[in-house]
């Protein structure tokens, strides 16, 4: 697509970055510096600026004031949500758990970059009021479970193995599910495609996930943050990052190995009106992914208007449906 393509160098790009070169280095690097702090700067312990914990249930009430969802007083409450951590050679992975004692159904809730499992509650409760189990966890870097420095969800793949395997082993879990919007979008479809767990994860919902992480960092930085033209500030970005996250980010390309996910149906959840991460990616995936399902199993609704991660708020009774529709077709 037109929009996606502009950020990928053309013939002219490439040709105007040698002609600036010297310039579009030093810019880089003083962009970059700016650009990471950005990326890294959010609140994992402690309180808000509102005064919010942020390790708590209050956290998620506060959500749903702020975003005018109206189940505030039908939802989850501290004595129906149990903590418990998990562990993997990396560290301990912080998780929220909603039963539901008649059920062997779950949905693992994975939420968005500076977001925490508590924040994340958001995804699945209308999953556990219909007699879902749910989970929800702190991403790499984020909230109580390890990591340092967020890489965007790329290293949270080994985490969801684990609550997989714990699922299966402790909570006797016969249909699973994953839903995530933003980076845990992204993190979900990655996981459906490398993962030696992919099998047991029957379906996925993946609300307004990137396609391509350096794209969107190359977006993000000429129409959010600096409204400068990517080529001229954003030289060796995702390289940059890839030393910084100790991680190959450039793989994180979620077109190029959409075969691997072909088995798997996902449900892509984009409004229009996103401008943090363009519609336009989540219609690329949809569209690379149907290619290779021999009867088309994946779906893709991209309403208008709404912004990033709202389309929950703006259309949530549609959304609720169509979400409780998909997970059930392929459960």
């Amino acid at each position: 697509m037109k929009k996606i393509d502009k950020y990928k160098y053309s013939a002219k790009t490439f040709f105007l970055t040698l002609f600036q070169f010297r310039t579009i280095i030093k810019n880089s690097r003083s962009y970059f510096l700016d650009y990471k702090k950005f990326c890294y700067t959010y609140y994992r312990d402690g309180f808000s600026e509102k005064g919010v914990e942020i390790n708590s249930i209050q956290l998620y009430y506060d959500d749903l004031k702020n975003k005018g969802l109206n189940y505030l007083n039908d939802t989850f409450n501290e004595s129906q949500i149990e903590e418990i951590t998990l562990e993997n050679e990396k560290g301990k992975i912080s998780c929220l758990i909603a039963r539901n004692q008649k059920s062997n159904k779950w949905v693992i809730g994975l939420h968005g970059w500076t977001e925490n499992k508590y924040l994340a509650l958001r995804l699945v409760h209308h999953f556990w009021k219909q007699g879902y189990n749910v989970l929800t966890f702190d991403g790499f870097a984020h909230g109580l479970s390890y990591g340092e420095k967020t890489d965007i969800g790329f290293s949270s793949i080994q985490m969801i193995e684990e609550i997989i395997i714990y699922l299966k082993n402790t909570e006797q879990a016969e249909s699973i599910g994953l839903i995530g919007n933003s980076m845990g979008a992204s993190t979900s479809v990655l996981f459906i495609q490398k993962s030696k767990l992919k099998s047991d994860v029957n379906w996925v919902i993946a609300d307004c996930g990137f396609s391509n992480i350096k794209h969107q960092y190359r977006y993000y930085i000429e129409n959010n943050l600096y409204h400068i033209e990517w080529w001229k500030i954003g030289f060796l970005f995702t390289h940059k990052f890839s030393k910084e996250t100790k991680t190959p980010q450039r793989k994180f390309n979620l077109l190029k190995k959409m075969k691997k996910a072909k088995d798997t149906p996902v449900l892509f959840i984009h409004s229009k009106g996103d401008t943090f991460i363009p519609f336009e990616m989540s219609k690329l995936m949809y569209d690379k992914k149907i290619k290779f399902e021999k009867k088309v199993k994946s779906e893709i609704w991209t309403p208008n208007g709404s912004e990033h991660v709202n389309t929950i708020v703006t259309y949530n009774e549609e959304y609720i449906t169509k979400a409780l529709y998909f997970a059930r077709k392929w459960e």
